[in-house]
């Protein structure tokens, strides 16, 4: 990707807007909350009470949580603008030096910034300047962590909107923190959970080794006394006061700064504060655990289904505020899949490849249009580092900590916009879609500048939910970065949206990189359609506080109160003993394979399935 075709202060503006990291800011906010400006009034008063509501009483501190001084707040927050304004100083000097005068043009030539003469070297400097810029934030978040580590992970998953150098090098801060110290984790877990009695307690074994850490927590490895094999979630005791003096700084600037800044930042960080809240409670965590399992384990219909995704499962009794105690899941962050793949020797474009792809695809998409459409409980952190990859490509979502549960009137109209993109890709569009998205997007929340065309609803939908390949109307253009990008029409918008497009970008992310067409509105339209058939009273939606399971009607009550056995009750055990014996048989017959059948046929066989999969997955996805 390369910028030097891009003004620098959009690609400025892009940058601030992800520092704000305003993504988060749609995971508490209430329905009717949006950004835009004039708002901060109104979301003064309850900034003030954030948190003040359902706050627990704090533990006692370790001996390094102290909270931070107004003065190293301060000087967190000029060391990190400090370093990050002379960035999008750099890119905007070398968009306007070429207007510059002569003298000028000297100075900056001799500030050591290079001035491009030529297109080729347009190209040159804006590389330099891609590296030097990513080179300086990464050191400064890596130095400060905190809130900032947020900011760094936001950008390295929008691979659509930022140079490879920042994207790159930033993903480390996914889950390749600095960890803890083994010593301090074990504090934390014997005073969180065990009342000071030792680890052995409770684990077999612990591996002091962290499988990821990152800026609120870090993650082990540990099996459980009953032999049950498991994650162990600790958070940083020193987190949560540069958390919230980070984002407290951050309030006080954009408060000051609110007339000079092109969004009401103020209401966004906090949003984000409130946010903050829940991803700093892990007994929180557990229950949102809990509700996405089964949001993902019922069709939009209320229908119970197999899990379109894995979710990792609190285990009973084994968590308090600052630890969790979960499934283990084994597998491979998205973030870290090609290169497993290269060590694998599956080259990128190969069958193998694509098929795993598509099979990430399907699922995500899946998932992702069950929790909008049906429950309407959604995992509000779906970035690389949250997927996990299994065998089989099985895909899996962890880490909980933010989400969001959206009204039954959003998602009915969220249901209505996904069948109106699906019908104008299938008709071409026409003006009484055109009219009818701009009702819908009205109704949404979101409005518009004020010369904006009245295609701009409709352009904006086709770029949530549409084929990106597909011809965008209104001469806009479905390039986030393009000035003609409907998103560059929008003057506010609700936060849930924000929360939409995460998802949806993430989906339509794989799709462009794997090179598949991937519209989101035909997918999601059949549970777009038994959302509205189910209607505003609903259908049977989750139990929320167990795992999925059938449930017990009063019929099937009280026969089991009378001893008697319901048909209905040995079906559905005959389902289950069915699907077990079917992977048991294709187990055994797998394994009898590699005694009988020669390696050569065997490997010939595997690639010719491959490709067969290969090609009914492409017919089935283009249908």
């Amino acid at each position: 990707l390369s910028f030097s075709g891009v003004s620098s202060s959009t690609f400025a503006m892009i940058l601030a807007l992800a520092l704000s990291h305003p993504s988060s800011s749609a995971l508490s906010s209430p329905p009717s909350g949006r950004i835009g400006p004039h708002s901060a009034r109104r979301a003064s008063a309850q900034c003030m009470a954030a948190g003040s509501v359902g706050v627990q009483p704090e533990p006692l501190p370790l001996g390094d949580e102290a909270p931070l001084t107004p003065a190293a707040r301060v000087k967190r927050a000029l060391t990190f603008w400090g370093r990050v304004v002379p960035i999008l100083g750099a890119y905007k000097v070398v968009e306007v030096a070429a207007d510059l005068p002569a003298p000028l043009r000297l100075a900056v030539g001799l500030s050591g910034v290079r001035i491009p003469e030529t297109e080729t070297e347009s190209g040159e400097v804006y590389e330099e300047l891609h590296e030097w810029g990513s080179q300086r934030l990464e050191s400064t978040i890596q130095e400060l962590k905190g809130f900032y580590v947020k900011t760094g992970q936001v950008i390295s998953t929008r691979v659509d909107l930022f140079p490879e150098q920042y994207t790159s090098r930033l993903a480390s801060l996914q889950d390749s923190l600095d960890p803890m110290p083994a010593a301090v984790v074990r504090e934390v877990i014997e005073r969180e959970l065990l009342q000071g009695e030792p680890i052995s307690s409770l684990f077999a074994s612990f591996d002091d080794e962290p499988l990821g850490a990152a800026s609120i927590a870090q993650v082990h490895g540990a099996t459980l006394l009953d032999g049950r094999r498991v994650a162990v979630k600790v958070q940083r005791p020193n987190c949560e006061p540069k958390l919230k003096g980070d984002i407290s700084n951050l309030k006080r600037f954009a408060k000051a700064l609110g007339k000079a800044l092109p969004v009401d930042y103020y209401t966004v960080f906090c949003e984000l504060e409130r946010a903050l809240y829940g991803e700093l409670d892990f007994l929180q965590e557990a229950q949102s655990a809990l509700k996405v399992h089964a949001s993902v384990s019922h069709t939009a219909g209320g229908k119970p289904a197999e899990p379109a995704v894995a979710v990792p499962l609190p285990v009973p009794g084994l968590a308090s505020r600052r630890v969790l105690v979960m499934d283990f899941i084994p597998g491979t962050p998205l973030n870290k899949m090609a290169a497993v793949l290269e060590e694998r020797g599956i080259k990128p474009g190969s069958p193998e490849s694509e098929l795993a792809g598509r099979r990430i695809l399907a699922q995500l998409t899946e998932a992702f249009g069950r929790m909008m459409l049906g429950a309407g409980f959604i995992h509000g952190d779906p970035h690389p580092g949250n997927i996990f990859l299994m065998e089989g490509a099985r895909v899996a979502l962890i880490d909980c900590g933010q989400v969001k549960q959206i009204s039954t009137d959003f998602r009915l109209k969220l249901a209505q916009a996904v069948l109106s993109v699906d019908e104008w890709q299938q008709t071409g569009g026409s003006p009484e879609l055109v009219q009818r998205a701009k009702e819908s997007m009205a109704e949404f929340g979101v409005t518009f500048v004020d010369d904006a065309p009245d295609e701009a609803a409709a352009a904006l939908a086709l770029l949530l939910f549409g084929d990106p390949d597909a011809p965008m109307p209104g001469g806009f253009s479905n390039a986030e970065l393009s000035p003609d990008s409907p998103i560059k029409a929008i003057a506010s918008f609700p936060q849930e949206l924000v929360l939409l497009g995460r998802a949806t970008i993430l989906i339509k992310g794989i799709a462009k990189r794997l090179g598949v067409r991937w519209s989101l509105a035909a997918k999601w339209k059949p549970a777009a359609e038994a959302a509205l058939e189910c209607g505003v009273d609903g259908c049977t939606m989750p139990v929320w506080s167990s795992p999925v399971q059938p449930a017990v009607t009063p019929a099937a009550s009280a026969a089991r109160a009378a001893g008697r056995t319901r048909f209905a009750e040995v079906a559905s055990s005959l389902s289950a003993a069915g699907k077990l014996l079917g992977s048991w048989a294709i187990g055994r017959s797998g394994a009898a394979a590699r005694y009988v059948v020669p390696e050569p046929i065997r490997a010939r066989a595997k690639k010719v399935a491959l490709r067969v999969a290969t090609r009914v997955a492409r017919a089935r996805d283009t249908a």
